[in-house]
């Protein structure tokens, strides 16, 4: 059912504007989008039949305009929904239609003003600062870089770590090349063994530039060639390709026991391709896999590492990196200009602020003021277009959370709503609209 078919068949109750509007918050510049609510009966059938067709509320794709059925909506009311109950105190100048019979709804507003209104004021209040934490979070890491799982791989480095594809790199050697297999008691620990025959054959790496490498091994700087080519200095690529491979060599040389370029000529030759799966899927030079690979390994082979994966970290950060792409997507533009550079969403954080006050004033008059005109429009409308600093502005709502506590305590409007007055009410209401009594 959609907006038009709700009111061409006459079951729109209520309509009115929400949102910044309403509370009198909307900016000068008129850039604040007009928010709209409503509340419609169901048709009969819905009730009578199997309700196959019911809907609790319609709303577009922005969420801007919402209407809800009129159960979903008296019982938003019965828990006490910040949102919901404030439709009934909206100025009147906000209301676009009010049905004969939601007036009956309007006219015991105050039955709903109860001690029950205070948790759900507060949770509201709380979730809008959890939000400004979370976009905090979001603007702090606006750009994290996609990783993938090899960069939270490490080897044994000395005394302490290094990324298992800083340490390839270092030897001229790839992921695709290894095979990976578990080392049993050690969690996300593994053996990881290199398949030399492929390489060779693959990178097209000759017995004559592998010896070339053996015999000026420690005569590289390889460090420094790579941090003068990352500044941009030009014609070090091939002294570069010199000192990885001859740091390959010295690893051979190491692992298998190698003391002369005799020897390394024998073992060059020994070296057959045997098909190892590569430590993750890779796609034309692009890492696609999402998790480590294992490959079968003969007996005697010997690891040329041994290596940890931070299974944990790699999740988190697929998290972190997922849940900001979607903040990017479907985050409002102007609002996100609005806020660039200050490190949180200045408008979550004024509906904290508003919703406190008004719990507030709830606990000490019983009442409810949707409009903060002449109230503390300028005080809220200052923290969503001014300056204020983040952790004064969170200390702020913190001090206003344990004021609205203490007073909630103290506060002597009805303790709960009178559940059995209002579902008489409901269904008076609907006798006398599907009889048109009214």
């Amino acid at each position: 059912m959609t907006f038009e078919e709700i009111e061409g068949k006459g079951l729109l109750l209520y309509k009115y504007v929400r949102g910044s509007h309403s509370h009198g918050l909307a900016k000068d510049d008129g850039t604040s989008d007009v928010d709209e609510g409503g509340v419609f009966i169901e048709p009969k059938e819905w009730l009578l039949g199997l309700g196959r067709d019911c809907l609790d509320q319609v709303a577009d794709e922005t969420n801007d305009t919402v209407w809800y059925a009129l159960k979903k909506y008296m019982n938003m009311l019965l828990s006490s929904n910040p949102t919901v109950l404030e439709s009934l105190f909206v100025d009147d100048r906000f209301v676009l239609y009010e049905h004969p019979l939601f007036h009956v709804i309007k006219e015991n507003r105050q039955k709903f003003i109860t001690k029950s209104c205070f948790k759900p004021f507060i949770g509201y209040a709380i979730e809008q600062i959890k939000k400004c934490r979370s976009l905090h979070k979001m603007f702090l890491f606006e750009d994290i870089e996609r990783k993938t799982v090899l960069d939270f791989v490490y080897t044994f480095h000395r005394q302490g770590s290094s990324k298992i594809l800083n340490w390839l790199e270092y030897r001229n050697m790839k992921q695709i090349y290894c095979g990976l297999v578990n080392i049993a008691n050690m969690h996300e620990m593994y053996g990881c063994f290199y398949d030399w025959g492929n390489h060779f054959v693959q990178e097209g790496l000759s017995l004559e530039d592998l010896m070339h490498g053996y015999e000026s091994i420690d005569q590289y700087d390889t460090i420094n060639l790579v941090n003068r080519m990352k500044g941009g200095e030009t014609g070090v690529e091939d002294e570069l390709k010199k000192a990885q491979i001859s740091n390959m060599a010295k690893l051979i040389r190491d692992k298998y026991n190698i003391r002369s370029v005799e020897e390394l000529a024998v073992w060059y030759e020994k070296q057959k391709p045997i098909g190892y799966r590569g430590m993750v899927k890779e796609v034309d030079g692009e890492i696609t896999g999402d998790e480590l690979r294992l490959s079968s390994v003969l007996k005697d082979e010997v690891p040329i590492c041994h290596i940890s994966y931070a299974k944990d970290a790699y999740s988190t950060h697929c998290k972190d990196y997922k849940n900001q792409q979607d903040w990017k997507k479907h985050r409002n533009p102007v609002r996100y200009m609005e806020n660039k550079g200050k490190l949180f969403d200045r408008k979550n954080v004024a509906h904290a602020v508003r919703l406190l006050h008004m719990g507030k004033e709830i606990a000490e008059t019983g009442q409810i003021h949707v409009d903060r005109t002449n109230i503390d429009r300028d005080f809220i409308m200052g923290i969503r277009l001014g300056d204020t600093v983040y952790e004064e502005i969170i200390e702020y709502i913190e001090k206003q959370k344990n004021e609205m506590e203490v007073l909630m305590k103290k506060s002597a409007i009805p303790d709960k709503i009178d559940v059995d007055y209002v579902n008489g009410m409901l269904i008076d209401i609907r006798h006398k609209f599907y009889e048109n009594k009214y």
